[in-house]
């Protein structure tokens, strides 16, 4: 019986790999996903710097982002209840910060305008 239920496991792994099954960060803290909406109408380059999912500071590939669009950064996981530096970069650099509220649902993505 033990080498069937190694084909059935085998089989469900296989399976739950090539799907893709989607699921929530595995995280030592609550986290999110940020979405930066570009509020101005010229392309800009952004970078998001803060506290990850296991309170190591880090910073996100940067992205560009049209004007009056928006990007989720895929796959980074925010901390919650804490600020983020936000470096945009269009004609000269600005930096700013945006604050990851504390009921933020862990695992959801929050989306942000930046000017």
């Amino acid at each position: 019986m033990l080498p069937q239920w190694r084909k059935v496991m085998t089989a469900a792994l296989v399976t739950t790999a090539v799907l893709g099954l989607p699921g929530l960060a595995h995280a030592a803290s609550p986290s999110v996903q940020l979405e930066l909406c570009n509020n101005e109408s010229q392309t800009g380059v952004f970078e998001i710097t803060g506290l990850n999912q296991h309170n190591a500071r880090v910073s996100s590939p940067q992205y560009d982002i049209r004007g009056r669009q928006c990007r989720i950064f895929g796959n980074w996981w925010w901390k919650t209840d804490q600020w983020v530096r936000i470096a945009v970069r269009r004609n000269s650099l600005n930096i700013g910060e945006f604050h990851i509220d504390s009921n933020d649902r862990d695992g959801s993505t929050v989306r942000h305008w930046v000017r």
